[in-house]
């Protein structure tokens, strides 16, 4: 199999007309037959399912409007009214810096970009600027945007590939119930040292915090009272000592493919902290290549995928077995 069989992206879109859109940072939707009589909160809360932590931030902005008047969630709606709700956005507490960014797929509510190797998700102590959300701050000032950086998920520095951002509160609501419920979907790439015994396999195994040695504080294992995780293999290719792996995850816990692939005896390829061989190359060999989600506002199944980078592309092509 190709790598580029890998990365084609199936499916068709599926439109479902529940909500319309108000302006970026609001929705409308009206009333059903069965909602009769019931409390707006109801509704809200309900078959909505937003968040008390949103409605809770209307107080700085936004608010709800039942048949174009301002309303309190208590009242009660009548079938077929209109019932709009707009959010409050706030400024982000992120420096811009200008940073180029590989934008794959970008409308009024969601950003996905393309990551590359070495740049941190966002700001920390070690590295306190040119990360993602520096870029991501500087591309909302020069749009005029007064918002967050809402990042929905990390990867880790030295991990290429795609990340979801929401635009909008509501966008960050709906995303967040779908990595909840499990329904956005993450595929990925790893170069791993040996030859994969099986085709293909799930590990269900906890992963929790494990102090290291210098610079490793960040460490995690398979431990028995961790958090549950489970990754989902499959072998693509093998090469000369290392095998192209396709994973998908159903959690989303830190360094879950890393820790997962060591324990089965398979670390990645470059990952020195754990255990993987570095003298083919660098870094770890591990690229969020593709991601499926259901869009926030319109319902469309949403399909992406990213190319490889180039330096793991050059590892397989040298790794390659001459037949």
């Amino acid at each position: 199999m190709k790598i580029e069989d890998i990365l084609v992206c199936l499916g068709d879109l599926v439109w479902k007309d529940e909500m319309t859109l108000v302006e970026d940072n609001g929705l409308v939707t009206h009333v059903k037959p069965e909602e009769d009589g019931r409390m707006l909160r109801e509704i809200i809360y309900g078959r909505l399912r937003l968040s008390r932590g949103l409605l809770r931030r209307m107080k700085s902005g936004g608010g709800v409007y039942l048949n174009g008047q301002p309303a309190y969630i208590t009242q009660r709606g009548r079938s077929g009214d209109e019932l709009a709700i707009t959010f409050a956005d706030s400024q982000s507490a992120v420096q811009p810096e200008a940073i180029p960014l590989d934008i794959v797929y970008e409308d009024a509510h969601v950003l996905v970009v393309n990551k590359p190797v070495g740049m941190a998700v966002h700001p920390t102590r070690t590295y306190p600027n040119g990360t993602l959300a520096n870029g991501i701050a500087a591309l909302w000032e020069a749009r005029g945007y007064e918002r967050r950086v809402r990042l929905m998920h990390r990867l880790d520095r030295e991990t290429s590939g795609l990340l979801i951002i929401a635009k909008e509160p509501y966008a960050y609501q709906r995303l967040s119930l779908q990595f909840q419920d499990r329904t956005l979907q993450r595929h990925y790439l790893a170069v791993v040292a040996g030859n994969l015994g099986t085709v293909s396999g799930t590990i269900s195994e906890p992963i929790g915090r494990r102090l290291g040695g210098s610079g490793h504080s960040l460490r995690r294992a398979v431990v028995s009272d961790g958090k549950a995780a489970i990754t989902h293999y499959r072998l693509v290719q093998q090469y000369q000592g290392c095998s192209l792996v396709q994973l998908a995850l159903e959690t989303g816990r830190t360094h879950q493919i890393r820790v997962h692939m060591a324990w089965l005896g398979h670390p990645l390829v470059g990952d020195e902290m754990y255990g993987g061989p570095t003298d083919w190359f660098p870094r770890q060999a591990l690229h969020a290549y593709a991601m499926d989600f259901t869009h926030p506002r319109t319902g469309e199944m949403i399909h992406l995928h990213a190319l490889i980078p180039a330096d793991m592309k050059r590892l397989l092509q040298e790794r390659k077995i001459q037949r």
